[in-house]
């Protein structure tokens, strides 16, 4: 059916259980790691923290510049946290300016560590007076929200070396802390500037990370230019890797070094290009290195400000680290072979249409899928670019059991259901359940579905672009499952009784097929109930396998997110047995709460059983 266009809002994952041993109600969306402010407003130099699964960002916040203030309104901290580093809630900025201080103007580049005395943080960051001196200062809390600053502040600027000087635009601020364990110091490091003129890296050393002593400068640059949003990481086989940016030189720098502090240890002809944003930060969290920065690009609106984030790798051959993206589409799909290449710059970024003048995507949050589209993030192109109707290829998501008697789809793009469609795929013989086409527009449309008779059966989405010619193009986003509460603008679509396969779709549509009807391997099996249930301090898990296969069996919190990971490995079939002890994959303790043990075979979900925990 032809449904109506929404106003874009943010698709969030809808987590309501059911009986025992249902799923939680499934979305697929095609969100990104950014954080995007509003337009007009600024991001930049930023510090993450993450602590009991939640990423938080601390960054400069300010508006755009104005004649007479043309540093921005950069008089507060901004302080956002997400799940998933896409999601994210906004808090109360802190620390904001005090007048008539050596910070009386604004505050610049926080960094964050664990509070070497105790429980808690500390956060060093750069105060700065109404003629541009900057210093060093610290605040500490104890929960990340509320922030007091240190009674001995200002703690740092550089010394006599230095040209610095309580007057205009003394150069000490990006401060990064760096521990060594082999020497028991905690290392200060802050942009400066030596007295002969030249950039460089001011550092000092502490035992307590309050009480510094200068120590002279760190790295000296070979020009005038400055070196800023400095930081040090130390590699698996000892070696040191400085990351920097430099004044009048776009992107980020780096260099590596076996020694730290050796005279000539740092060589600025060795240099090389790491990416090319702004203010890096490299960030532990999560079992990874994160990697982030900031960036803008113009758009219709004006100015978008953003964060992107992504992974880094130290671990190569050479010590030239490697950024992973984390973008693109997500493990929940996977892109057919063979059917060509029109989802590799997917998903889109942006209301990419009405970047070009055009109506609205209506889009959800802030990707979807769009094959006519070629803007997969900011910065990658002009926005509004496009790829065309000419590209074809195909993605399926994982397989899921159907929770729910109601699915609702966004789907626009080319009107050729035969060629370029979204489908609900059955499993078990992979017959089209439903399948929705576009509309000749690149505004999307809601549908919605009757999945009442398919509750507890294993299907999976297929999203299609089989047509080069003209209107070849599919849109979608937001798959989300939901009950029926009596209420509906348009009534849904019943399944087909006997659709066609999908190989037979494709093979109609001038493709070969092969491996479509196989599948994924279906091996059969079942997560038992667990017991006890309600329990503490461990409950046990048991499952069957009737044939053998790859099991991944993962705890996921109330609202998705996976906590912990049991097992896996190969199983052969037969019964298993093990136990779970209530604490995450870290072996943190996890709180009293709802959890759900899910168990998967060969990357196919078996069953979920809803767990219960009494602390």
């Amino acid at each position: 059916m032809r449904g109506f266009p929404i106003r874009p809002v943010l698709c969030l994952l809808l987590l309501l259980f059911g009986t025992q041993g249902s799923l939680a109600l499934l979305s697929f969306e095609f969100e990104q790691p950014f954080y995007l402010e509003e337009i007009g407003v600024q991001v930049k130099d930023h510090s993450v923290v993450y602590h009991e699964g939640l990423y938080h960002v601390f960054f400069i916040q300010s508006y755009l510049p104005e004649p007479g203030d043309w540093l921005r309104a950069e008089k507060w901290f901004g302080h956002i946290t997400s799940p998933d580093l896409m999601h994210w809630t906004h808090h109360d900025p802190i620390l904001e300016v005090i007048p008539e201080t050596w910070e009386s103007s604004y505050v610049w580049a926080p960094v964050i560590i664990d509070n070497p005395q105790g429980e808690g943080w500390f956060m060093y960051y750069t105060g700065v007076d109404s003629v541009v001196c900057q210093q060093t200062g610290l605040a500490y809390s104890q929960d990340l929200y509320e922030w007091t600053r240190h009674p001995d502040n200002p703690l740092y600027v550089p010394g006599e070396w230095s040209n610095w000087e309580v007057g205009p635009w003394a150069n000490n601020r990006d401060p990064e802390i760096f521990f060594n364990d082999q020497s028991g110091y905690y290392y200060l490091l802050t942009t400066a500037m030596t007295s002969n003129g030249l950039g460089a890296v001011g550092s000092a050393f502490s035992t307590d990370a309050v009480n510094w002593s200068d120590q002279g400068p760190f790295f000296v640059n070979d020009t005038e230019n400055l070196l800023e949003s400095v930081q040090i990481l130390r590699d698996e086989q000892d070696y040191y890797h400085l990351f920097f940016t430099e004044q009048n030189i776009y992107g980020t720098s780096h260099l590596y070094s076996e020694d730290l502090f050796v005279l000539g240890a740092w060589i600025k002809e060795n240099a090389t290009t790491f990416d090319s944003g702004n203010g890096p930060e490299l960030t532990w969290a999560n079992g990874e290195l994160l990697f982030s920065r900031y960036n803008s690009v113009e758009m219709e609106d004006g100015p978008l400000y953003f964060l992107r984030f992504d992974a880094a790798n130290l671990e190569t051959g050479d010590h030239i680290p490697v950024v992973e993206s984390k973008m693109g589409l997500s493990e929940s799909w996977t892109e057919m072979e063979g059917f060509g290449e029109a989802f590799v710059n997917q998903p889109t970024f942006g209301d990419n249409p009405r970047e070009r003048g055009m109506p609205t995507s209506f889009m959800q949050g802030n990707g979807y899928i769009a094959t006519y589209e070629r803007y997969p993030y900011p910065g990658y192109n002009t926005p509004g670019w496009i790829q065309g109707f000419a590209p074809t290829g195909m993605i399926r998501s994982e397989s899921f059991e159907v929770s729910s008697d109601r699915m609702m789809i966004m789907v626009g793009g080319g009107e050729l259901p035969d060629t370029c469609f979204v489908a609900l795929v059955n499993k078990e013989n992979h017959r089209l359940l439903f399948s929705e086409t576009g509309e000749n527009k690149h505004s999307m449309s809601r549908r919605f579905w009757n999945t009442s008779t398919q509750i507890g059966r294993e299907v999976y989405l297929v999203i299609a672009d089989l047509y080069a010619g003209d209107w070849g193009c599919i849109s979608a986003d937001s798959f989300e499952e939901y009950w029926y509460d009596g209420h509906e603008h348009f009534p849904p679509i019943d399944p087909m009784s006997n659709g066609p396969t999908l190989g037979e779709v494709v093979e109609a549509a001038g493709f070969s097929g092969t491996g479509v009807d196989e599948g994924i391997p279906a091996p059969r099996g079942e997560l038992l109930p667990p017991w006890p249930n309600p329990f503490n301090p461990k409950v046990t898990l048991r499952f069957d396998l009737e044939t053998e296969a790859q099991i991944d069996l993962r705890i996921l919190d109330i609202r998705g997110r996976e906590v912990c990971e049991i097992l896996n490995e190969r199983r052969r079939a037969g019964s298993h047995e093990l136990s779970w002890n209530g604490r995450d994959t870290q072996g943190a303790s996890l709180p009293s709460g709802v959890y759900l043990a899910r168990l998967r075979a060969n990357g196919q979900i078996l069953s979920s059983r809803k767990l219960v925990m009494i602390r």
